[in-house]
């Protein structure tokens, strides 16, 4: 039976939480986790059913200068807020806020998820293969994730974005630069553990039955890094949100017509003195969106690590 993830010598493998119940243990430990668990939850389907729900509003990412007033601004109070407009209007373009902010949800988390799964994928094979194997692999392994979490990657990836031809889908751009650099940190982690387990009675047990290389990688050391694996990728999801946002924020990111929460708030700052709403709005989903998923990851890292006493 495989070794559970950073239990200390002594205590049964019987007594490890299996990881669904570890992660919902996390989520039900504190009300404020509970209630950041339910904001991820709700901004991944407001994602999920942007659709749906600007068509409910009754609105669309279409332009309507009927929206605006002779100035160009939102036309009424509070930046056009109403029954009609949930979150008011884009000045100049009278496009609604809510379809702006609920299509850029699906953008910003798209490339969130994208990335980290992505670098996640690459940190397990890499760091795994490389706390394994060992030798020249594991040499060459740490030497590349060095190097490439010294290197300024939002300058590279700014020159990039600049270089890349406007006709260039940005979506799947963002995607494999964040993910290729942020495998790093994932293998750092994973090669970490994988030299501890890889030194435990229980994969000792299972070379002296006969057990081989691959065997012994894939049913007794796999199994127990999918706990770490899960944290990491929990907090590296806000990170990848946020860098997207920035590049986004910079005009390198996700170009129009593609809703951005970046881009939105970029645009949002020349209007902050007369229209502050539209600043608010797209800047707040994106403040709680990384708040939560960072509040989630820290409970359950604290309750998958034995060693933190379930700290808080």
């Amino acid at each position: 039976m495989p070794d559970p993830l950073l239990l200390p010598e002594g205590i049964p493998p019987t007594a490890a939480r299996s990881l669904p119940s570890a992660v919902w243990h996390a989520v039900r430990s504190s009300g404020w986790t509970f209630t950041c668990a339910i904001v991820v939850v709700l901004i991944l389907a407001m994602a999920a059913a942007a659709d749906l729900l600007v068509l409910i509003e009754g609105q669309s990412l279409t332009p309507d200068i009927a929206n605006l007033g002779p100035t160009g601004l939102p036309d009424g109070p509070l930046g056009g807020v109403s029954g009609t407009h949930w979150f008011g209007v884009e000045p100049l373009t009278g496009i609604d806020l809510f379809a702006l902010v609920a299509h850029g949800a699906r953008t910003s988390l798209l490339v969130g998820l994208g990335a980290t799964a992505l670098a996640t994928v690459l940190g397990v094979v890499i760091g795994a293969s490389a706390g394994y194997l060992g030798g020249w692999w594991d040499r060459v392994v740490t030497w590349t994730a060095d190097v490439i979490l010294g290197f300024p990657y939002l300058i590279f990836m700014i020159a990039l974005g600049a270089m890349a031809p406007p006709d260039f889908p940005r979506l799947p751009l963002l995607i494999v630069v964040l993910g290729v650099f942020g495998w790093p940190r994932v293998a750092r982690i994973v090669r970490a553990q994988t030299l501890s387990l890889s030194g435990r009675d229980f994969v000792s047990a299972a070379k002296v039955m006969g057990g081989g290389p691959w065997h012994v990688f894939t049913r007794e050391l796999l199994p127990n890094l999918w706990a770490p694996v899960i944290v990491v990728a929990s907090l590296s999801i806000p990170s990848m949100i946020g860098s997207e946002a920035a590049l986004s924020f910079l005009g390198v990111g996700v170009l129009p017509p593609t809703p951005s929460w970046g881009r939105t708030i970029s645009t949002a700052i020349d209007f902050f003195e007369t229209d502050p709403l539209y600043l608010v709005f797209p800047g707040l989903m994106l403040f709680l969106v990384t708040l939560a998923f960072n509040v989630v990851g820290d409970a359950v890292r604290d309750t998958l690590d034995p060693r933190s006493g379930g700290r808080r």
